[in-house]
């Protein structure tokens, strides 16, 4: 295919008008109280959504100049990497990158050495990364959940409180999932051992009526893939459990009404305690899901993939817990273990799950990308032995879509807060580092002029924020700057000057680390940019179309 090249001043020159664009979108939404953005939905019929998360609006938008689109492109990778490792700060780390790289676009138009600019930058981020570490404060766990919980929701009542509960039922590595829910209200729900939406295959099974809940103690659990297909097959196991005193849960992959009304009926009669059902996962992530459990039971998973029967099975294959709950809807076993193993399958899950998120835009399949990613965190929660799951409220579709996603990045940035300390909010947190900024010398004047881009691209959000809110921005960051409180900030929600420590108003230090970081790293392949290579597109719309692989291919309207 034929090829376009465009070089130098023009490419940088298109780059920057797609920086500028997308930009301009997204920094309405930064600060508690910014205004939202309204996008249309990728999907015809479903609704707009309309949101204040600036990562929601860099992926919304695709420019039809594609060199300026390559721009575009810049920062919603920025945006998106902001949003996988930190949760937050996706649209700080635009107003930084759209900054340096405008200031670096002037530069180059009077002659500066890129090289020795990109050296300059470089060295400053360098000394603003290490002195924010080195002035990140570690509060406590409470305050600090509450209150950088209360900035990346926008001040949303009441979720703080939620992921506090969370958090301290789970842990800080725990497994938190964020779900659309069924109310108007917010609801937490925690979940003890392992659980599965798969309940009991007869109401036979009920041991307690008024619950219509089947529950077993001192539980032997035999986990398989294959169809129970004869009775006869687990009388052996069903005798030396019952000799043992304890009681035995089936998950199988389908019991047959042969092999079910034997086991209902000695159930019934009181000659054994047990009780069937399906197997968690589906289809070819059953193995998985399988192994997960024997893992974390300290029992063995009899596979059909492995040569496994079930006239084979021994006691010694069962699984172990202490009590098993089945209602019509969901098992969950308590009590579970754990085992070395089950540790080490969830140390890889959660590198593999890293690996998902690293992932950019373009790479594989949204879809592919996000059903894996979800089939990851499912498998992670159940091997957690306990695990959250937060369930979004709201009015209106609309409400509760937008609103996940800024719960989803409030959770992220409380870890993020917890991992590495908080620093003043409300864009105040870069000012800290000015005066180690000051002290940094340069070799050279296009060095310098390097690092005096990085010292007044520190105080482009705290300025944005305040035009933001209807002030002057210039004013404000100069207001703040004349006080000798390094937490006086602006208080957007109360409008407002305070002492922002004090006021609870914090953003996490991992947060604006990452955003200055990446807003220079996106910002330099714009610097270094020389030229850009386009694909010259085929006029005929139909060129190599495939009905089949393009229904094959068919995204997630989600995502």
């Amino acid at each position: 295919m034929a090829k376009e090249v465009v070089y130098r001043g023009s490419a940088r020159q298109r780059m920057m008008q797609g920086i500028e664009i997308l930009a301009r979108a997204a920094i309405p939404t930064l600060g508690a109280t910014g205004p939202s953005v309204m996008i249309q939905h990728r999907a015809d019929g479903l609704p707009p959504i309309s949101t204040r998360d600036g990562v929601t609006v860099a992926n919304s938008i695709v420019l039809k100049d594609r060199v300026a689109n390559l721009g575009a492109r810049l920062l919603r990778d920025v945006a998106g990497t902001m949003s996988r490792e930190a949760g937050d700060g996706t649209t700080t780390a635009i107003v930084l990158a759209r900054h340096i790289a405008r200031e670096m676009f002037k530069s180059l138009a009077v002659g500066a050495d890129p090289i020795a600019l990109k050296r300059g930058i470089d060295r400053a981020v360098a000394c603003v990364s290490g002195d924010i570490r080195g002035r990140a404060r570690r509060g406590d766990q409470e305050s600090v959940i509450l209150g950088v919980a209360a900035v990346a929701t926008k001040n949303e009542p009441g979720v703080g409180r939620l992921l506090l509960e969370a958090l301290g039922a789970v842990g800080v590595h725990g497994a938190v999932a964020v779900e659309l829910g069924q109310r108007h209200e917010d609801v937490l729900d925690v979940v003890d051992g392992y659980r599965w939406e798969k309940g009991y295959l007869s109401p036979y099974f009920v041991t307690d009526r008024t619950r219509e809940l089947a529950e077993l103690d001192d539980v032997y659990v035999l986990m398989t893939d294959r169809e129970v297909t004869d009775f006869i097959d687990l009388v052996p196991l069903l005798e030396a459990v019952t000799e043992a005193g304890g009681s035995l849960l089936i998950a199988a992959d389908r019991v047959h009404d042969k092999a079910l009304a034997g086991i209902l009926l000695n159930h019934v009669r009181g000659v054994f305690k047990a009780v069937a059902v399906t197997a968690p996962g589906f289809g070819d992530k059953r193995p998985n899901r399988l192994l997960d459990l024997a893992a974390l039971t300290g029992g063995r998973a009899i596979l059909e993939a492995q040569g496994d029967r079930l006239d084979r099975v021994t006691p010694a294959d069962l699984g172990r817990v202490r009590r098993a709950v089945v209602s019509a809807d969901d098992t969950a076993l308590l009590g579970t273990p754990g085992t070395a193993a089950s540790r080490a399958r969830l140390e890889g899950l959660r590198r593999e799950a890293e690996q998902y998120r690293a992932l950019k835009p373009g790479q594989g399949s949204a879809t592919g990308r996000l059903h894996e990613l979800e089939e990851i965190e499912a498998r992670i929660a159940g091997l957690s032995g306990k695990s959250a799951v937060y369930r979004v409220g709201g009015v209106t579709d609309v409400e509760m879509k937008e609103r996940m996603v800024r719960i989803e990045n409030a959770y992220r940035s409380v870890v993020s807060a917890l991992e590495e300390g908080v620093l003043p909010g409300g864009g105040v947190g870069f000012l800290g580092s000015l005066p180690a900024l000051a002290e940094l010398e340069a070799r050279d004047a296009d060095e310098a002029r390097g690092i005096g881009i990085v010292r007044s691209a520190l105080t482009e959000p705290l300025r944005i924020i305040g035009e933001n809110s209807g002030l002057s921005g210039e004013a404000v960051v100069a207001k703040v700057m004349d006080h000798a409180n390094p937490s006086w900030g602006y208080d957007q929600e109360s409008g407002s000057f305070c002492d922002l420590h004090a006021r609870g108003i914090w953003d996490a230090a991992k947060v604006l680390r990452l955003a200055l970081e990446k807003a220079a790293s996106v910002a330099g392949t714009f610097l270094t940019t020389e030229a850009v290579v386009l694909e010259i597109p085929d006029r005929d719309a139909f060129a190599g179309f495939s009905g089949e692989w393009a229904a094959a291919t068919r995204e997630d309207p989600r995502v």
